[in-house]
């Protein structure tokens, strides 16, 4: 593929990138909820930290049947958002939103550091339309997004950086990401590895950001909310382990990504040997190896985020820049194909990206359908709350949305009834004797119950809604089972 076309492919998917990510944000923003789970998770978790003042309640101490397995950065952004007079749900959407924003040009100011060329900038940009865990984080409340930006953001500063202010900062925000989702620890020692293996010099101002930060965290988190939060992230947050759920998602969002992942690799290994050195390809590692602790079960899209971003950060250059060679020395690239593979590796990799970008569309369609036909039955699905209280449905989205605060987050009180950290007889018993009244769950109870539903609910609880009096259906996959 001559430079003419790759650059215009570049723009194009830039293009595509802009237009999906729009569309996407748009449309949840015309409605009450939004489609992920663990998005209406964090709207409940933002919303009874205003109306109780305890965003770590103890599930022995208070009875709460929720638990907050996350650090309080973006809550607490999200918060700051809403004290303002914004809606909490669209606080949060904003926030992620700013996140998804800050994402974006981290990567594009990293690849143009190292590439030199706005066209390796675009294309490289333009690949993540066609990456489904980045696209459907953004428009919702998540996390993610912040998250990965402190790790991107340090090893950018580790790798163009030249001063001690700035590795310093690099250290600063490769800590800060653990403390948005604790699971970044796991890359940002990573590159506290790297640097100590070729950044000697240089590891001392890393290290005092990294662990003043670190020490600073630990200290504000617990000066203002004790010891709960550590057991709310540390301890309650293991959960249980599933390689049929490992499967599936290494199936939906590592597979569709095959040509770039390996062209991502090939580039450094089939490249000059100083290429091993390069942080992307470090964090690429560490990134591959890390989404394999999707394995957890609950994981989704989200454990191959920072998957994707590497993979961008290095195969973008292999495909967009001229030739598939960076210009510098100190970069990754790749050895002059064969005629015949560098006239088929182009189109395969476009058929790729293509497909993928159609899967991207796809899911954010299907999702977006079903959250419009939720919306449109929302006034009967709330009207089958007719009690004062908390309100028992699968998605805490739902209850949110009517108004009502939900009785439990069914996946990881679950979770914690498997472990015996938690006694789940006394809310079985509740809802096998119909004193909780009507429980909204996303599944008929009457067929074979499998997947994330089965994760979400203990035997007895799928028994009772199995055997209750009355199931009503609504749009959306949507069910009303009353006693």
């Amino acid at each position: 593929m001559n430079r003419p076309w790759a650059e215009l492919a570049g723009r194009a998917q830039l293009a595509w990138l802009i237009t999906i990510c729009l569309f996407w944000s748009i449309s949840l923003a015309l409605h009450p909820l939004d489609s992920g789970y663990t998005a209406g998770e964090l709207l409940d978790h933002l919303q009874g930290w205003m109306e109780t003042g305890r965003l770590y309640p103890s599930i022995e101490g208070d009875g709460s049947l929720r638990v907050l397995n996350y650090p309080p950065i973006v809550l607490v952004l999200a918060r700051f958002l809403a004290s303002l007079g914004i809606q909490p749900l669209l606080a949060g959407r904003l926030v992620n939103g700013l996140g998804v924003i800050l994402v974006l040009g981290a990567i594009g100011w990293w690849v143009q550091a190292r590439s030199r060329d706005w066209a390796v900038s675009i294309g490289s940009l333009g690949l993540l339309g066609a990456s489904v865990p980045f696209v459907y984080g953004t428009g919702q409340f998540r996390i993610e997004t912040w998250a990965v930006l402190g790790t991107v953001m340090g090893w950018a500063l580790m790798d163009r950086g030249r001063t001690g202010r700035a590795v310093f900062w690099a250290g600063v925000l490769l800590a800060m990401s653990c403390f948005v989702k604790q699971t970044q620890v796991v890359p940002s020692l990573v590159a506290l590895i790297w640097a100590w293996k070729y950044r000697p010099t240089e590891l001392r101002s890393i290290l005092l950001g990294y662990l003043g930060t670190g020490i600073a965290g630990v200290a504000a988190i617990t000066l203002v909310w004790g010891l709960e939060p550590w057991r709310h992230m540390l301890i309650y947050t293991t959960g249980t382990y599933s390689l049929m759920n490992l499967g599936w998602q290494l199936l939906c969002h590592v597979a569709p990504w095959t040509p770039l992942l390996s062209l991502a690799a090939y580039s450094v290994l089939r490249g000059r040997p100083e290429s091993r050195s390069d942080p992307a390809w470090w964090y690429w590692c560490s990134a591959l190896v890390w989404s394999f602790s999707a394995v957890r079960s609950g994981s989704s899209s989200a454990y191959f985020l920072d998957l994707h971003l590497a993979t961008v950060m290095l195969a973008g250059p292999a495909l967009f820049s001229s030739g598939g060679v960076f210009a510098s020395g100190d970069q990754a690239s790749l050895e002059t194909p064969k005629p015949g593979r560098h006239r088929l590796l182009p189109w395969i990799l476009a058929f790729q990206v293509i497909a993928a970008d159609i899967a991207v569309g796809t899911v954010a369609w299907i999702n977006l359908s079903r959250v419009s036909a939720i919306t449109g039955d929302l006034a009967s699905i709330c009207s089958e709350f007719p009690r004062p209280g908390p309100v028992l449905t699968e998605e805490a989205s739902i209850a949110r949305a009517c108004g009502r605060s939900p009785l439990i987050h069914p996946f990881i009180m679950t979770s914690l009834a498997q472990r015996g950290l938690w006694d789940a007889s006394d809310f079985e018993t509740a809802v096998a004797s119909g004193e909780i009244g009507t429980a909204v769950i996303g599944f008929d109870p009457r067929k074979p119950v499998t997947g994330a539903h089965a994760d979400r609910w203990t035997l007895p609880v799928l028994y009772a809604l199995r055997v209750a009096p009355k199931h009503t259906a609504y749009h959306g996959g949507v069910w009303a089972v009353s006693w």
